[in-house]
């Protein structure tokens, strides 16, 4: 075995390349800081315009209730107008019906034997004649008709109560 040449494997000259032993990964692009940041700062924005829309529903649920509460009387009075409306054609029509020289008052109330003043019933809003029967028994025809004016009072009827339901709804917060 001594003939044998034996051969030592020893670096090439000038030595080895040198070792690439860092990690080339690609750079990041977001540091978590600044996605933590930026949901932050969102989080932050919705909360404020979740407040301001609150306030604003506030301000403007208070003003509604304030502009309601200032037209109470103006929507009252609008109702008893109808209804004195309704009283005096009530009224023609039991003329017409019972005839001038009848002494007797349809809607004189009293109690014990006193005059006793009782607001008007929804019985005399609705009229008793159409208009053909009061024309047929020599009166004018009226300016509303039986119909007219008892669906225009059911229909406000109604809408106010639904808007009272409403109100109660938003100020109980049940929506």
């Amino acid at each position: 075995m001594s003939k044998l040449a034996v051969r030592q494997d020893m670096p090439p000259k000038g030595g080895f390349q040198p070792i690439h032993w860092k990690r080339y990964a690609p750079k990041r692009t977001v540091p978590g800081h600044f996605i933590f940041s930026v949901v932050a700062g969102l989080g932050i924005y919705g909360f404020y315009k979740t407040r301001l829309l609150l306030f604003e529903q506030r301000c403007t649920w208070a003003h509604k209730n304030w502009t309601d509460c200032q037209l109470h009387p103006f929507i009252y009075a609008e109702d008893d107008r109808r209804l004195v409306r309704a009283r005096k054609q009530h009224e023609t029509d039991m003329k017409l019906i019972l005839g001038e020289d009848n002494d007797w008052d349809v809607h004189r109330r009293t109690m014990k034997h006193e005059e006793v003043f009782v607001p008007y019933s929804a019985r005399e809003v609705r009229l008793l004649l159409t208009d053909p029967e009061r024309v047929a028994l020599g009166g004018e025809p009226s300016r509303y008709s039986v119909n007219d004016m008892w669906c225009e009072y059911v229909r406000q009827k109604a809408n106010h109560d639904d808007y009272q339901k409403d109100v109660y709804k938003r100020e109980r917060h049940l929506e």
